[in-house]
């Protein structure tokens, strides 16, 4: 198939929209150029007209009129529109002695419920080239490879309805008459409710014959009418979402030793057959009351763990225990219909054991600090019993910058010269601010904040993408590496965007993101996280 345009310059591809019976590929654009000598008002000229092919190649998928409608090409800032073009479709001859034989588990089939087809093609002589696209398989019917099945010397690759699927030729006997057969499965699972005819597959080759000589034929199998009932209501478990099958559910905690709050990364794994239907993420926590009441949950839920193994769904979440009440994870339950058994079952993980330790319940009245000497009494609130600590002595080491004496309620400057321990330091050698120096310094570096940042950004520094980041986050915060999540990135005493460029690579890491940032951009994150938190910890001193 061929659309031509001549007379413009630089056209852009042609818009076909060719019909289901075809499919079509496109092998690219060439140019032509004719030159020739033309008399234009008595002028001899020299002309060259141009014109531009674009090339496909449509393979007929079922025997009947093709019609495709007229194409469409934008040049030169105007379109135009071509032909139209028809064709007629013919099934090649039909091959008598080759047999194809299509069969089902069962015929009467759930909704969304799978089922395994057998397929088997007895070949009559030697054959090449053939292809299952001619057959028919109900546009609601979802058909997927079986687990590789058969055995035979010649292993066989080839497509059906879109998907890849392979197949064993072998020698065997039928009706008394040693053939070569193919055999190969595929699962097929209706989607809609009714009844629906599965076939004929229809096998198109290539047959040679003794006498070197070569043809087109065809086989087709029967077909199968398959009968689709819905799923029964009665029964059916709360909180059932549509899963088909029978399922295992494993969980399992990142620690079961943990404070009150702190998080604890949830795994749970189900395994089934594929294509394990109605299982779109794992079971809400939400809905289930033994999460409700014990547990602070993740408000972005399940996050699945990609790539997905055949027969495997892994997803994770965040939960935080509530109380130091809290003995156990309690079991997720996954409500399901299992067409064998033609009845619902409720699977479930098992509980983990959890040991969780209260913290103390830490309020406003619980942040004592010593009144200033000029602070009434009288202003305290008498209903909280305070406890008398020892003011700070005054000095050096008590008191902060200028401002901050200036903002303090009852500061008098002229007071604070009066007083015999604040003329002693104005009056002390330039030695003593020397030694005060070097002591201040001592202490930053002894500084346990300090030493534990620095700490975290030598660990962090030897990982690379975003576990980098959740090293320093683990090693700063003080909490399993396991346990960390993107949310945690706000443990960290960094500016707010630093904080969100941290949660943002994270969560995108945590998500499965294929398109992870250059190692580069997260290591300058890293640097700037680690540099603000130092920042922040000399500030405080």
């Amino acid at each position: 198939y061929q659309v031509i345009v001549r007379g413009a310059r630089n056209p852009q591809q042609p818009q076909v929209n060719f019909p289901g019976l075809v499919t079509s590929n496109f092998h690219g654009r060439s140019s032509q150029s004719y030159t020739s000598v033309r008399v234009i008002n008595g002028t001899r000229r020299t002309v060259t007209d141009r014109s531009y092919i674009f090339q496909y190649t449509l393979t007929a998928m079922k025997e009947g009129l093709v019609q495709i409608p007229a194409p469409t090409v934008e040049a030169d800032g105007q379109v135009v529109t071509g032909q139209a073009v028809t064709f007629q479709s013919l099934l090649p001859v039909v091959s008598d002695e080759d047999h194809f034989e299509l069969s089902l588990e069962r015929t009467t089939l759930y909704q969304n419920e799978s089922v395994e087809v057998e397929c088997v093609w007895w070949i009559a002589d030697n054959t090449s080239q053939f292809n299952l696209a001619a057959s028919t398989i109900p546009e609601s019917f979802e058909i997927r490879p079986s687990e590789e099945q058969g055995s035979g010397p010649y292993r066989i690759d080839f497509t059906l309805n879109g998907q890849n699927m392979n197949g064993f030729v072998g020698t065997a006997t039928r009706n008394g008459r040693e053939m070569q057969r193919f055999i190969f499965y595929f699962t097929v699972t209706p989607t809609e409710i009714g009844t629906f005819d599965l076939g004929p597959l229809r096998s198109i080759f290539t047959r040679h014959t003794g006498t070197g000589s070569r043809y087109r034929a065809y086989v087709e199998s029967n077909s199968i009418p398959v009968d689709v009932k819905p799923v029964p209501t009665t029964g059916q478990p709360d909180n059932y979402e549509g899963a088909i099958g029978a399922y295992q559910l494993t969980a399992r905690a990142s620690n079961t030793n943990v404070n009150v709050g702190d998080p604890i990364q949830l795994t749970l794994r189900i395994r089934g057959d594929e294509p394990m239907m109605g299982i779109q993420s794992a079971p809400d926590l939400i809905v289930l009351e033994e999460f409700q009441n014990s547990f602070k949950l993740d408000s972005d839920g399940w996050r699945e763990i990609t790539p997905r193994n055949s027969g495997m769904r892994i997803y994770e979440t965040t939960i935080r225990a509530l109380s130091g009440d809290v003995e156990e994870i309690p079991a997720i339950v996954l409500p399901a219909f299992d067409p064998n058994l033609g009845q619902y079952h409720v699977y479930r993980s098992e509980p983990i054991p959890l040991n969780v330790t209260a913290v103390k319940e830490v309020t406003l009245a619980d942040a004592l600090v010593s009144a200033s000497p000029d602070t009434p009494r009288t202003q305290e609130p008498k209903q909280v019993d305070r406890i008398e600590l020892t003011p700070s002595a005054p000095g050096l080491w008590a008191h902060g910058s200028a401002e901050e004496l200036k903002r303090h309620r009852g500061f008098n400057l002229l007071n604070t010269l009066r007083s015999p321990i604040w003329q002693t330091t104005l009056l002390a050698p330039p030695c003593c601010f020397g030694a005060i120096l070097a002591i201040t310094a001592y202490r930053r570096n002894r500084n346990t904040n300090l030493l534990r940042y620095k700490t975290a950004y030598r660990d962090a520094k030897r990982l690379y993408g975003t576990d980098s980041l959740r090293q320093y986050i683990a090693t700063s915060a003080q909490v399993q590496l396991e346990a960390v999540t993107a949310a945690d990135s706000s443990l960290l005493p960094v500016s707010e965007e630093t904080s969100d460029q941290m949660y943002q690579l994270m969560l995108q890491s945590e998500q499965g993101n294929t398109h992870a940032p250059a190692g580069g951009e997260i290591a300058s994150l890293l640097k700037t996280a680690h540099a603000e938190c130092i920042a922040s910890v000399k500030e405080s001193a």
